[in-house]
């Protein structure tokens, strides 16, 4: 049995001090050795106060309320957790042209009046894939005329368009488009490319091809796009059996002069009706084939990733910020992608669609135009703090100040910067509030604000 002992009012089990629950006697010392200690898991936490201090309970309020439940904890460690929610591919295409991903390249470097690469690839084995230079501040009617021009007068009207969630697919012109000519406009969930792989799969090789045709100044990339075009279109499809072109025309291009001459091509003496019927064939082939890829694919990328779905409306959680670091270093020079926190957040799920593994999330001072419809392997449920246990965590949110009839409220401190048109614009933390309610406030709006001469000084001594 342990000793236990009291020496001058404190009672001891053996060398360990017994802490009452008192205040935040308790909250303090975990702070001190998780948060002062380095935000180490619970292990090196616990082995910090495990010799010195005792309570009941103390070992599991530390590992399963504390440490998993720390706000800077769950933004910055990466998540050891497999990825939440299957793959969903798409559904194989009926036909020729039917199914069309749209997708850009870029930015590039500047070539013949071009920085960007628009391609448009037939969801079927590629039967037609088009590769089109254009410009990064192309407007969407540019784009749509784009598609019009080389697809539409190549292949006419498709049943529908895969895209991601770039601006101009989101626009008013495209689904104003999109409803006239009557052609579902079909995305991607946000930082979820494997939803739309015919896209990716294409620019992808269109990347590897570009480096064998540029120059060291990285030019020329505009000139070779044809012949890259023309080689993807003649290379098999691993997925159905064919290249693009057997889907397309039925047969291969002559590429090689024939050694014999007077050789024939068994296809030319094929009647219209044998041709059409061979077409056929090779359209139900190639369709069998791509499902079967389809399937196995789907089967290999869901051993790495978890079936479960544990979201539902009202929960909080985190958002993943791995796919949009580049956005975030953009902000300012010289910063470093290891160095970006790993989480935003906590949202709130203000909807979930368990069949397609998304979830729908609130999330405050977020453009209108900016995606808030995400895959489940972007976010991980939130771990609340017990307020109980911990209420120094407890976030005030305190009510706004009424001054000259506005609501008002205190600055913590300012903690980045961007250009926006002629101004800057200031992203604020809120006192009393976390770092999911951060906001950008103009600069213009922040006069006399002692938070922005602290934020300025510190610059200019950097």
């Amino acid at each position: 049995m342990p000793e236990v002992k009291l020496i001058d009012g404190l009672w001891y089990i053996s060398q360990r001090l017994v802490i009452p629950r008192a205040n935040d006697i308790r909250e303090s010392i975990f702070r001190l050795a998780h948060d002062a200690l380095g935000h180490f898991g619970f292990d090196k936490s616990y082995a910090a106060l495990r010799d010195s201090f005792y309570w009941p309970n103390m070992r599991r309020d530390l590992e399963q309320a504390y440490v998993p439940s720390c706000p800077d904890c769950q933004r910055n460690k990466s998540s050891t957790t497999k990825p939440m929610g299957p793959l969903h591919p798409l559904p194989v295409p009926d036909g020729r042209g039917k199914s069309v991903a749209l997708d850009f390249i870029g930015p590039l470097p500047k070539d013949a009046g071009f920085d960007q690469i628009l391609t448009m690839t037939c969801r079927l084995g590629g039967s037609d894939i088009r590769i089109i230079p254009c410009n990064t501040n192309d407007t969407a009617e540019k784009i749509a005329s784009l598609v019009f021009e080389n697809w539409y007068c190549e292949n006419g009207l498709p049943e529908e368009f895969i895209s991601d969630r770039d601006k101009l697919f989101t626009s008013a012109f495209w689904k104003s488009l999109h409803k006239l000519a009557g052609v579902k406009l079909k995305m991607s969930t946000a930082f979820h490319p494997e939803s739309d792989g015919a896209s990716e799969r294409t620019n992808k090789t269109v990347n590897q091809m570009i480096r064998f045709h540029v120059d060291r100044n990285q030019k020329g990339w505009v000139k070779a796009l044809p012949l890259i075009r023309f080689n993807i279109m003649n290379s098999v499809n691993k997925s159905t059996g064919f290249s693009p072109f057997q889907i397309r025309l039925g047969r291969s291009p002559r590429i090689i002069p024939p050694l014999v001459h007077g050789t024939t091509n068994d296809a030319a003496e094929e009647s219209p009706k044998e041709f059409l019927q061979r077409m056929e064939q090779i359209s139900c082939e190639a369709q069998d084939n791509l499902l079967q890829a389809k399937i196995a694919q789907s089967l290999q990328a869901n051993k790495s990733r978890s079936t479960d779905f544990p979201f539902a409306v009202g929960d909080r959680v985190r958002l993943s910020t791995k796919n949009r670091r580049r956005e975030y270093m953009a902000t300012k020079s010289g910063r470093v992608a290891k160095f970006m926190p790993r989480f935003d957040g906590p949202f709130t799920i203000t909807a979930v669609d368990q069949p397609h593994s998304t979830v729908t999330l609130e999330m405050p001072n977020n453009n209108k135009n900016k995606v808030n419809v995400f895959h489940t392997s972007q976010v991980l449920p939130y771990k609340e703090n017990d307020d109980d246990l911990f209420p120094s965590r407890k976030l005030a949110k305190p009510a706004p100040v009424i001054v000259d009839g506005d609501d008002e409220y205190f600055i913590r401190d300012i903690i980045d910067e961007r250009r926006r048109g002629r101004g800057i614009q200031y992203l604020v933390r809120w006192e009393g509030y976390g770092p999911e309610e951060n906001s950008w406030i103009a600069g213009s709006e922040l006069n006399n604000a002692k938070a922005l001469d602290d934020w300025l000084a510190t610059k200019d001594s950097d």
